[in-house]
């Protein structure tokens, strides 16, 4: 038997309402997952795009950075553009078919040169965190402070010149050596073996014969702290890099970079450190100039001792009115007696820049028990520098003498030197010959437009970067 049903008017405007309201969930429903979807692929790209992070600088260098320019040197955006858009197309393409993607661009980009190598070295700063730890490098910038206090105290003092000393009666030793010392010539002056010493090669001096530099050679004015250099764009705020960041990139270097004394990866040059230092073209020149400075500091250092010293004094000014009567200008022998000092303290530098270079240590501050060379002995220098001194134990070494020139340096030398280092030795890896390092990405943000399946237009502007 057939049975009839109706409905009313009633249920029949309440039915309609209902599959309205089902028909607009279920749109929006649509739009939220194709919004999700968007938005999703956008993050996905953006993490395709950094996981190609340039692997020999971080293995290397403890250094995340993406190469935008991908081995080929200058920024190619296309490129970015591309991975970004092939990553996002597979996340697209997933589940249920939502938004699609109309355009692709880039809004903005940091780069690790980019305020002076803000984000270079704040990377640097935080794998020294890492390694050494924040208490190691503060303990050392007490130590370098306290030792660039001394080293500016002892400069002052050389400059301000010997002070005149008190008449004192000079030891019955001395005075018997002075009245047997050899009539004074051309080959026995001292200042003329004074003038000799400081005309000749400062290497040929202070390194053994068979010592070997390396002659490697390089072309600076392609490094990045001598060319024109690429910039970011957009205002994308990273890790900001404090003012102590300069000792940590400093302990980076050292950690990092081969100097003479211990030689690091193969590279450009071989004495990277002693690069940051003179910032010359070749291995020969940047160690030249290195440890001419290093002599400088110490020649300052012996000079003070000398100034102070009753004893060597005495010697001193005994030699210069010898000198002085000799030459009949009996009124020059304080002048003659500064020049005796100077040259006496040159002569013991070589000395100490001896033993540096040979591994050998020296302390900052010398005293007698330390001093090498006598002022009657000066002639024969020549043959204390070939046979060489037992190496001292105690003192400071050569890496230690760097670490004094590189906290006398500027923060920016110190980054762009370090960068130009690290950008020439990954140049000599397969395929990356025209690597530069500000093509080297930190931060990233992109805009892309996505079409909904209703046809709306969404804007998604998303950013990473390694610092995240």
């Amino acid at each position: 038997m057939r049975q009839k049903g109706s409905m009313t008017i009633a249920m029949c405007m309440m039915l309609s309402v209902m599959l309205g309201i089902m028909a607009a969930g279920i749109k929006l429903c649509r739009e939220q997952y194709a919004r999700v979807q968007a938005v999703n692929a956008a993050d996905t790209g953006l993490y395709s795009v950094f996981s190609e992070y340039e692997r020999d600088l971080l293995e290397e260098y403890d250094l995340f950075f993406l190469d935008s320019g991908y081995g080929r040197g200058a920024i190619d955006a296309y490129h970015v553009v591309q991975q970004m858009e092939n990553s996002m197309a597979l996340t697209l393409k997933s589940g249920i078919r939502g938004s699609r993607q109309e355009s692709c661009s880039i809004t903005g980009y940091r780069l690790a040169t980019d305020n002076a190598g803000e984000a270079f070295c704040a990377q640097a700063a935080e794998a020294v965190r890492e390694h050494l730890g924040t208490a190691a490098v503060k303990r050392l910038k007490e130590y370098l402070g306290n030792t660039k206090e001394v080293t500016e105290q002892q400069q002052a003092q050389k400059d301000a010149g010997a002070p005149p000393m008190p008449e004192v009666q000079a030891p019955e030793e001395t005075v018997q050596e002075n009245r047997d010392a050899p009539q004074i010539t051309s080959e026995n002056n001292p200042l003329e073996i004074i003038k000799r010493i400081r005309s000749m090669g400062i290497l040929g001096l202070v390194l053994p014969d068979d010592a070997v530099i390396s002659e490697k050679e390089a072309d600076v004015s392609v490094f990045t702290s001598n060319r024109n250099l690429q910039k970011g764009m957009g205002d994308i705020k990273g890790r900001e890099s404090g003012g102590s960041d300069k000792l940590f990139l400093q302990a980076y270097a050292m950690n990092k970079l081969g100097t003479y004394r211990e030689p690091g990866n193969p590279g450009a040059l071989d004495y990277q450190v002693e690069y940051i230092v003179g910032g010359r073209g070749s291995d020969r020149e940047n160690l030249k100039k290195t440890v001419n400075r290093i002599l400088l500091l110490r020649e300052a250092a012996n000079a003070a001792y000398l100034y102070t010293d009753p004893e060597k004094r005495a010697q001193s000014g005994a030699l210069a009115a010898s000198l002085c009567t000799a030459l009949l200008i009996p009124e020059g022998a304080f002048v003659v007696e500064k020049l005796l000092l100077l040259g006496w303290a040159y002569g013991e530098s070589l000395l100490d820049v001896r033993q540096l270079m040979a591994g050998g240590k020296v302390p900052l501050v010398k005293t007698g028990a330390g001093w090498q060379l006598e002022l009657s002995n000066i002639g024969q220098i020549f043959t204390m520098l070939q046979e060489g001194q037992a190496k001292n134990t105690s003192g400071l070494d050569y890496n230690d003498y760097l670490q004094i020139l590189l906290f006398a340096s500027s923060g920016h030398s110190l980054a762009f030197r370090c960068m130009d280092m690290i950008e020439q030795n990954i140049r000599l890896k397969p395929g990356k010959e025209n690597f530069r390092i500000d093509s080297c990405m930190e931060c990233l943000e992109m805009e892309t437009r996505f079409l909904s399946p209703s046809g709306n237009q969404w804007t998604a502007v998303r950013n990473y970067g390694y610092d995240m």
